[in-house]
């Protein structure tokens, strides 16, 4: 059974897809009372521990504001770049995707930079743009109504989305059955569901293929 959040095979997605354009560093973050909250960063060895929050700048903002992928692409010396944490504002070449459903309010952002000077056409946009979408479960899984589940619980959302009864979950958590009851009234309550239907609202759809990766 794979696990509804998996941040490190996200994470290896992510690379993975991103081959495919020229890009330095990413970061993929959530929204959250007007901050991002990251989620995965490509300069951190491994996916972090979900505390990490940080403002957004003018460009990040507009991207969210106007619902649009935006490509920039400064004047800046390749020579002159010797910062690695202000990359948003020292590295010249930058992509910003708003990452959410289509017409639909962005519940993130997956941002892309390059250390030298490169001009993104409009076929690296739409590619990125592709990605930040497909990246939306991940990113709803955190900042979303599924980030209030403990780990255990999402398993059982999982599960209940594939219309599996309370015996069935127990048997696949290998729990009792009153302790899978449990976990799923906890799952209902947190979840304000009134009926096990509802809870696909939530879940993943199923993998999307984009440049001949699945995410």
């Amino acid at each position: 059974m794979a696990l509804l959040l998996d941040l490190e095979e996200a994470r290896q997605r992510l690379v993975m897809a991103l081959q495919l354009v020229r890009q330095d560093r990413f970061l993929l973050g959530g929204l959250r009372d007007g901050r991002l909250k990251v989620i995965i960063d490509s300069n951190a060895p491994s996916p972090l521990p979900l505390r990490r929050t940080m403002d957004l700048s003018p460009l990040a903002r507009r991207s969210l504001y106007e619902r649009t992928t935006l490509a920039i692409c400064s004047y800046i010396e390749d020579g002159a770049i010797s910062s690695l944490d202000d990359w948003e504002l020292d590295w010249p070449s930058l992509i910003y995707a708003p990452v959410g459903l289509t017409q639909a309010r962005p519940v993130g952002l997956l941002m892309i930079g390059s250390r030298k000077r490169h001009w993104y056409d409009q076929e690296d946009v739409s590619y990125v743009s592709s990605l930040a979408v497909t990246m939306t479960p991940c990113v709803s899984a955190v900042t979303g109504p599924l980030g209030r589940l403990r780990p255990k619980e999402r398993q059982v959302a999982q599960l209940l989305g594939e219309s599996m009864s309370a015996a069935e979950i127990a048997e696949a958590l290998k729990v009792e059955r009153k302790q899978a009851e449990a976990l799923i009234a906890s799952v209902m309550r947190k979840l304000s569901l009134r009926s096990r239907k509802q809870i696909g609202q939530f879940l993943p759809n199923h993998p999307v293929s984009v440049g001949g990766f699945l995410i």
